[in-house]
């Protein structure tokens, strides 16, 4: 059974995990249970982005203010969601229409 949302909120705001807008505390941060993407921004797009957090960073590059992912990376985050039965039906049209796009490419871009 899936922890409720409202419930697990509730709980980590009355432990001082996080405050009331869902921010980590200090004391969350101190006692090394969350991490903090400083400047570099695939760290902090990865923090935004939980799904692909666990992509090496070698397939992530910046270009101008964007982190860029390459096939792989796509092909991973797109597959996590196909494979999820949680995910919304349009979370999954989405993800399969990306998947399509990065089979037919050219392995060696970035998007």
């Amino acid at each position: 059974m899936r922890p409720n949302k409202d419930k697990l909120y509730k709980m980590l705001v009355d432990e001082g995990m996080i405050d009331e807008l869902g921010n980590p505390t200090q004391r969350a941060i101190n006692e090394g249970l969350v991490e903090v993407a400083g400047n570099n921004p695939i760290e902090r797009f990865k923090a935004e982005n939980p799904l692909v957090a666990h992509i090496p960073d070698e397939h992530f590059k910046v270009q101008g203010n964007q982190v860029l992912m390459d096939c792989y990376a796509v092909r991973v985050a797109a597959t996590t969601i196909l494979n999820d039965p949680t995910a919304p039906q349009e979370q999954k049209e989405n993800a399969q229409s990306l998947l399509d796009k990065v089979n037919s490419l050219d392995h060696n871009e970035w998007h």
